[in-house]
């Protein structure tokens, strides 16, 4: 198929691009106005929440993009997305927000956002390679930070009279490959007292955190309220 676009004038005298296939002045019903289809987009979309772009053909993509790099030195990403909040008062903003709604009915899977480090046969990272990568980043300056500060947030939102599954969680782990992951987390290394990970004896256990297995046994992680043998 050859896409073809041209600029069209508005009402107001603004413009649009158009995007179309077929000939170029012949704008059928195969044509997609990204103006006129989302109105909301202020740069490039296609569709709305009530009017969205559809397709029935099994294992399609709405957008695809592989490439490849050949650079020794620097970074290289697919897509970079940098979004500057300049205003002021209770302005929110989300340099990328995805969403997937569940609709149908059995549907098998189904995940909001799905990222994949993949090292191939022959490939090397000398570095730390992540599946996922979260940071929390504050310029230098002399100031108490406001507010609630993380690097990683995990939220639940489930409406009323939601009946929960035995296996619920905020973070699910499992192994889905020949060779297993050992290690549930790796912590700094450095034992001192004030810090994430410190030597810690002889203490009352007073609180427990609900943990469960992937069959859905529960188990209990022991904690205390107070660090008077942390050290």
């Amino acid at each position: 198929m050859v896409l073809n676009s041209r600029w069209l004038k508005t009402a107001s005298n603004g413009k649009r691009l158009q995007f179309h296939d077929g000939a170029y002045d012949d704008i059928g019903p195969a044509g997609i106005d990204y103006s006129t289809i989302n109105s909301t987009a202020l740069l490039h979309g296609a569709g709305t929440e009530s009017y969205r772009v559809t397709t029935s053909t099994a294992d399609s993509k709405f957008l695809s993009y592989y490439c490849k790099t050949s650079a020794a030195t620097g970074d290289t990403r697919t897509c970079y997305f940098d979004l500057e909040l300049a205003g002021a008062g209770a302005a929110m903003g989300d340099a990328v927000r995805s969403r997937i709604s569940v609709s149908g009915t059995g549907i098998g899977y189904a995940t909001g956002l799905h990222s994949t480090c993949q090292i191939q046969a022959g490939g090397t990272a000398t570095g730390e390679s992540s599946g996922l990568r979260a940071t929390f980043e504050a310029a230098s300056a002399t100031r108490t930070l406001s507010g609630s500060v993380e690097a990683l947030h995990l939220a639940s939102y489930v409406g009323a009279n939601n009946t929960m599954p035995t296996k619920n969680a905020f973070i699910k782990c499992s192994n889905d490959g020949a060779v297993d992951f050992d290690n549930f987390l790796v912590l700094p290394a450095a034992a001192v007292n004030g810090t994430i990970f410190a030597a810690h004896d002889t203490q009352t256990m007073t609180h427990s955190i609900r943990i469960i297995d992937s069959a859905g046994t529960a188990y209990y992680a022991m904690v205390c309220d107070a660090d008077t043998n942390r050290s």
